[in-house]
């Protein structure tokens, strides 16, 4: 009987195709795109719970774009983390400026934090390093109340000047 129990505590999770996924998230390093623009496709509902490591950024601001709000995409949540010194902006893109993001926190440094009630991006600065990062969730399917950003995560001493809503 406890060889049964210890034979099912050691099983990895395995998808619907019988392959062993293990408990790891998804993580897709992104590519410098050398330019201002997109650094690649809009983000799928199917990415949720990936991990996006931005690198440091040549030149341009560069862009990621979220999928539309839907009953589809409540719940879908995507964390970016950079692994170097940005150098440039990175932007995470609502769809549509009529899609918001309430209620973001920008870290001010001194343990307080600015309240954005409303923005259509969130971003790295081209001051942010090596650590900092966040999370973007759909919280609802209305464009006015659609993405909420959480665990900011700062790189910097300070904790001020990696984060920006706008």
């Amino acid at each position: 009987m406890n060889d049964l129990i210890l034979q099912n505590l050691a099983v990895d999770k395995v998808d619907m195709t019988g392959n062993i996924i293990g408990s790891r998230i998804p993580i897709e390093t992104l590519t410098d795109a050398g330019a201002a623009g997109a650094i690649r496709g809009a983000l799928q509902p199917s990415e949720s719970g990936t991990l996006f490591l931005v690198p440091a950024l040549t030149s341009g601001a560069q862009t990621i774009a979220l999928p539309a709000p839907s009953a589809s995409t409540v719940g879908v949540s995507y964390k970016f983390m950079m692994i170097g010194t940005a150098g440039q902006v990175f932007k995470v893109l609502t769809d549509a400026t009529d899609t918001k993001i309430v209620n973001t926190m920008d870290p001010d440094g001194d343990g307080s934090f600015t309240i954005t009630a409303a923005a259509n991006e969130f971003h790295f600065t081209a001051s942010a390093v090596h650590g900092a990062a966040f999370t973007i969730t759909c919280i609802s399917s209305a464009v006015a109340t659609a993405w909420v950003v959480s665990n900011i995560e700062s790189g910097l001493a300070a904790g001020t000047g990696e984060h920006v809503a706008a």
